[in-house]
């Protein structure tokens, strides 16, 4: 059942999101400082998705962690992340891999999981609650989890992104999605003229009470819950942070 789900956002990263994924150093100002506030013993072992460039994984190098690995659904982009790595001549690890389906690792197996960078918000709907699964799954007994979602209510248009994406799926004959919202821009600058054509990668935007809900039935305890902008000036208001420990 599973290899007859399709993941659009693979191919769309592969084609569209390339550059200005794996060539991005900057880490906002937020993410500094929830990494710095929940990564407190640098001898844990670290694993981040949806990895991209290395940009967050190599920052968690910095702050004194030597156990790290980094994984990602794109193979291209894990290569040239390994090329980094080796070029540094860091420690970090990366691998392709599938949020969904983590079994190249054993239960309990990280002590920090990072999932920023709303990495989770691309993973097809059918696969969604598998991959929160995959991800209590390895984390250890007392673990820290980041999480970062897409928040639907920072968005004051996406009630009527919604409908109108929505109307047209289903004179389509396409799946309805509520939240499932259509790219607005490819690599971050250019608009996405096909955003409203037939069969385009959508992306998850969560409600706040809802992904709390489902993070809470897995067996997360929630330890903080806040938007970018909130933790740190200038942060990303869409952005809603989660901290969870097992």
């Amino acid at each position: 059942m599973k290899d007859k789900i399709v993941n659009l956002n693979k191919d769309f990263y592969a084609e569209h999101m390339m550059d200005s994924t794996i060539y991005r150093e900057d880490v906002w100002p937020e993410e500094k400082l929830m990494l710095r506030k929940y990564l407190t013993d640098s001898s844990g072992s670290v694993v981040e998705a949806g990895a991209g460039g290395g940009r967050l994984t190599f920052f968690i190098e910095q702050l004194g962690f030597t156990d790290v690995i980094g994984f990602d659904i794109v193979p291209e982009m894990m290569e040239f992340a390994q090329r980094r790595s080796n070029e540094k001549g860091s420690s970090v690890k990366f691998m392709t891999g599938d949020a969904s389906d983590l079994h190249v690792f054993e239960n309990e197996t990280f002590d920090y999981l990072v999932y920023i960078q709303q990495v989770l918000c691309f993973v097809p709907s059918e696969l969604f609650n598998r991959s929160l699964e995959e991800t209590y799954r390895i984390a250890k007994k007392g673990s820290i989890t980041l999480f970062t979602f897409l928040d639907y209510e920072s968005r004051f248009y996406n009630p009527l992104l919604s409908t109108i994406a929505n109307t047209l799926r289903k004179i389509r004959g396409e799946k309805v999605s509520k939240y499932h919202l259509p790219w607005l821009k490819l690599n971050d600058t250019q608009f996405n003229w096909k955003l409203f054509g037939k069969n385009q990668p959508s992306v998850y935007w969560v409600r706040r009470k809802d992904i709390l809900q489902k993070l809470e039935k897995i067996g997360f305890e929630i330890l903080e819950v806040e938007n970018g902008h909130k933790i740190a000036k200038g942060g990303n208001k869409g952005a809603l942070y989660i901290a969870c420990r097992k």
